[in-house]
């Protein structure tokens, strides 16, 4: 018997599993957004609109690439849903390479979108931006877990 995992990813290509409401889902990715257009307008120095629709278009792509992904590899990803504690911790491990994998996506989108910048700011601005949010999202994570625990 296999099962297999086809949760919808969102944001930076690895908000993953947090819930199965798509509502929820959006709630996270909101600030995510906004978190990144922030740094980004710090560090880029770029104006508001342009930081967030940069933050937006990136985390658009990324996530719909997580969402391509979720389809290619979950078809063949063995994963025991509802089995507490596995499923926070599987949040956990599955966040780090989806770090990886939504920064070096974003981050060529970046190059691309900012041919003005310098490339060393844009890697500093998108390395930051995503640095911030995964820690976010970890920490999410670590604290489903620990919910889990008291319930």
């Amino acid at each position: 018997m296999s099962l297999t995992l086809t949760s919808v990813y969102l944001a930076n290509l690895g908000l993953p599993l947090f819930t199965q409401s798509i509502f929820y889902q959006v709630l996270l990715l909101i600030p995510i957004i906004f978190i990144e257009a922030f740094i980004h307008r710090k560090i880029l120095k770029l104006k508001i609109a342009r930081s967030i629709s940069i933050a937006f278009s990136t985390n658009f792509i990324s996530t719909f690439a997580g969402v391509l992904l979720v389809f290619i590899v979950g078809q063949n990803y063995c994963c025991l849903p509802f089995s507490f504690p596995l499923l926070p911790l599987e949040l956990i491990v599955t966040l780090i390479p989806m770090f990886f994998f939504s920064f070096m996506l974003e981050l060529i989108v970046g190059y691309l979108v900012l041919k003005e910048q310098e490339q060393k700011i844009i890697h500093q601005s998108f390395f930051q931006a995503n640095v911030f949010t995964y820690l976010m999202l970890e920490t999410l994570a670590i604290t489903q877990l620990i919910r889990g625990y008291w319930n």
